[in-house]
């Protein structure tokens, strides 16, 4: 059995991101980027990191960059609409969850596009868009 040390490191993270110790997740996903600096992946968590830790901006950078590096990454595009909406960018949000919620679409996730299309319908529902 092979080790893949990027596999290893997302485990790592997810880990100490269902734990709440993202201080510990954002610090294994800077070493993820240390050891392969284009991964989507580890901007992807860097994202959620900062997301949680309250740095919106830099959460979006984040996902941006994943978004450049995996033009594909529905969850990068999701949590950026997620991350707009709580900047109340609420057209913004709605842009990247649609672009989200046909990504998912494409690629036959279910769960994951109910629950895009359910969180644009409360968007703008919500806020009247």
């Amino acid at each position: 059995m092979e080790f893949d040390i990027v596999k290893e490191y997302c485990e790592i993270i997810k880990k100490k991101l269902n734990m709440g110790e993202y201080d510990a997740a954002l610090a294994n996903a800077g070493k993820l980027l240390l050891y392969s600096p284009e991964n989507a992946d580890g901007f992807y968590y860097q994202g959620l990191c900062h997301f949680a830790l309250g740095n919106f901006e830099e959460s979006i950078k984040n996902y941006k960059k994943s978004i450049e590096l995996n033009p594909e990454y529905a969850k990068a595009y999701y949590n950026l609409g997620v991350t707009k909406y709580y900047l109340n960018k609420f057209t913004e949000a709605v842009n990247n969850m649609e672009t989200a919620y046909k990504l998912f679409q494409k690629n036959q996730d279910k769960p994951s596009y109910t629950k895009c299309l359910e969180s644009i319908e409360f968007i703008k529902e919500e806020q009247g868009l």
